[in-house]
């Protein structure tokens, strides 16, 4: 290339550079080319006229630089030719390309803000990692109820979209204290811009429509573990995880991560299970304008005490991922005091689906440790010869599980609902839990008319808008038909909550291995710190014990100010407690010991804890009578520690 034509291709190049990047390279530029031309005419404002005492010829040519269109004349013909050339480099570089940098700078900072290139000196603030369905009621909430604190919500949508979406649902005192940036949850370098270390909390909940969701929010999560593993002197970081998929998700309730464990206090969380407990535990949902709550009906009615002769019986049509978890909630859940004296009321659990068979077999392979704990059958209304029962006498949970293979619109499906909604001592729960949400619609109001004739409760799953169900309530036939599964106002702070588990841990704490007496207060700082110390599997256990504390109540007609001083009852409620731990162990991955290993476990006690903390084997899953003394107490001291409890809460809400 000739010589002359690239050193122009050279200066292009370094030009656009400079134009093309920050503003601050854009002003450095301009301020070397004026100093340039300001250096050029002052040595000729020196040719022209070299400086004589009391003739400022010299600075007012530079002034019309500095301040061009004046073009006073100074002197001679040279000088007005100066003046004219300082007037038009003046006009070109300090009023046109000085004013045309501003303007760029301050437009170029306006671009960056709405599509989330700018970050702040966060402090004290909540972190909101991804934008998915879930996201503008959780920031919804967190500014209620943390009005001084600022919300910064990073995501890699376009965040000018994200910003219209979420705005559009908060009120402008809530749209100054958020802050949307963009970035990729991966990278290291833009998590630190969000100030993970000066946070107050974490939720990682991932963007919409992701495959690969739950593996990018573990790495993510590593990285966050990472940045507060660098800083020393901080406290455990509560991180709240949305895992998409269930098996993920109840293989995290399990598993200590001991790369995070020491800076982060990991929470994973499921959408499909908190519906679950939305539905079964608290019993209410209210929409996001707070116009709306919609009430469910407890699972087990006004209550199902010892002489009750009811039992539960959940039916679930479609076993999708939504279905699939409230099955498992409700088993969770239905345990009760008749059961200790008739082994026949057992809470059943009903699943329907045109493709049961593969369905029943996943389940199988996932919780294969409780499928072989409880009675369960299998029923194919096309083909009666496939029928099959797994049923024995060894058999010791009050839980059992039966799959329909059929389509819910067919004959012989409707027959049974219409059998079911007849039996006398059956309290009966539909939920139509197809994904598409006309299909769920349809199922759910042409049903046999039993179920509307007998006011049976009916939920139907909706994953947007439930305006036509809620048009309907009004109506005499529909008044128990109630919508679920919106995504708007899923997720609850007050469930996430950890108080009264943290309690339930406290009293097992206080009961082992020290033999002390039921605590009858809660200091703060001591179950926070017992708390913190906890296995994530025991953890899981505690929550669980603690949803199912409103049915306790109900059966056992308790209240935060009585006391528990008899022992029959006690013990009933001990046995009713025992049922449910062993149906969540079950659950968890954990299984029962076989002859051989009581064999060795008589020999040697140590190879107890072993099988338990390594094998995922628990010699204490087993029917009540069957346990040892010193084990029942567990059940015993957490039981009598309930109206304690109970009275504890009653008084934080009070304050």
């Amino acid at each position: 290339m000739n010589t002359k034509f690239y050193k122009i291709f050279k200066l292009k190049c370094v030009i656009d550079r400079i134009i093309s990047r920050s503003v601050w390279s854009q002003i450095a530029g301009l301020a070397l080319v004026v100093l340039v031309v300001f250096v050029c005419l002052f040595v000729c404002s020196l040719w022209f006229h070299p400086v004589r005492c009391g003739e400022p010829r010299i600075w007012n040519v530079l002034s019309h630089f500095m301040n061009p269109g004046g073009f006073n004349r100074v002197g001679d013909g040279n000088s007005n030719l100066l003046v004219f050339f300082a007037d038009i480099l003046g006009m070109i570089f300090l009023s046109g390309m000085l004013i045309a940098v501003l303007s760029n700078m301050l437009q170029r900072r306006v671009d960056r803000v709405k599509s989330g290139q700018v970050y702040y000196r966060f402090s004290g603030h909540f972190v909101i990692v991804g934008y998915d369905k879930m996201t503008i009621s959780l920031t919804k909430q967190l500014a209620e109820r943390y009005p001084k604190c600022d919300i910064v919500l990073q995501t890699i949508q376009d965040a000018s979209k994200v910003r219209h979406e979420l705005f559009s649902h908060v009120s402008r005192t809530i749209e100054n204290r958020i802050t949307i940036v963009s970035g990729n949850r991966n990278s290291k370098e833009d998590l630190e811009k969000l100030r993970v270390i000066q946070c107050l909390e974490i939720f990682l909940l991932g963007e919409d429509e992701e495959y690969d969701h739950d593996s990018l929010n573990i790495d993510c999560l590593k990285i966050i573990a990472e940045l507060l593993g660098n800083k020393k002197d901080i406290s455990h970081k509560r991180c709240n995880v949305l895992f998409e998929y269930q098996s993920t998700f109840s293989i995290f309730q399990r598993q200590d991560l001991e790369e995070i464990k020491s800076q982060i206090d990991f929470v994973p969380f499921n959408f499909y299970e908190t519906w679950a407990q939305k539905i079964f535990v608290d019993g209410k949902y209210t929409s996001p304008d707070n116009k709306d709550v919609i009430t469910y009906m407890p699972l087990d009615g006004k209550c199902i005490n010892a002489k009750s002769p009811h039992t539960v019986h959940l039916v679930i049509a479609g076993m999708s991922r939504m279905g699939i978890a409230l099955g498992i909630q409700a088993s969770h859940l239905c345990h009760f005091p008749n059961f200790v004296n008739d082994k026949s009321k057992k809470t059943r659990i009903t699943f329907i689906d045109e493709n049961a068979d593969r369905e029943m077999n996943y389940l199988k392979g996932r919780y294969r440790n409780l499928l072989n704990e409880i009675t369960h059958s299998f029923e194919d209304v096309i083909k009666p010869a496939n029928n099959k029962k797994w049923d024995s006498e060894a058999i010791f949970t009050d839980i059992e599980w039966h799959f329909i293979q059929g389509r819910i619109e067919h004959p012989n499906v409707q027959q049974m609902i219409d059998n079911w909604c007849r039996e006398a001592d059956r309290l009966l729960t539909i939920a139509i839990c197809f994904e598409h949400p006309p299909t769920a619609i349809a199922a759910g109001l042409y049903l046999p008319d039993a179920v509307y004739d007998r006011e049976i409760p009916v939920l139907i799953r909706q994953e947007t808008s439930y305006s036509t169900l809620s048009m309907l309530e009004k109506s005499k036939r529909y008044k128990n038909v109630k919508p679920f599964g919106m995504p708007d106002n899923c997720y609850d702070l007050d469930r996430a909550d950890d108080r009264l588990p943290m309690m339930v841990n406290y009293v097992y704490d206080c009961l082992f291995p020290n033999d002390h007496a039921i605590p009858e207060t809660f200091p703060e700082n001591k179950i926070v710190e017992k708390w913190g110390k906890l296995q994530t599997a025991l953890k899981w256990s505690n929550r669980y014990n603690a949803d199912m504390v409103k049915i306790k109540q109900r059966s056992f007609d308790i209240n935060p100010r009585m006391r528990l001083d008899d022992d029959k009852i006690i013990e009933l409620m001990a046995a009713v407690e025992h049922n449910r731990w062993n149906i969540e162990k079950l659950l968890m991955g954990y299984r029962t010991v076989n002859p051989e290993e009581k064999i060795e476990i008589a020999k040697n006690n140590d190879l107890k804890n072993t099988l338990k903390n390594i094998h995922f084997v628990h010699p204490d899953i087993c029917a009540y009578k069957d346990l040892p003394d010193d084990v029942r107490k567990y059940d015993k001291g957490i039981s009598k520690a309930l109206p304690v409890m109970l009275n504890e809460l009653q008084r934080i809400h009070k304050q």
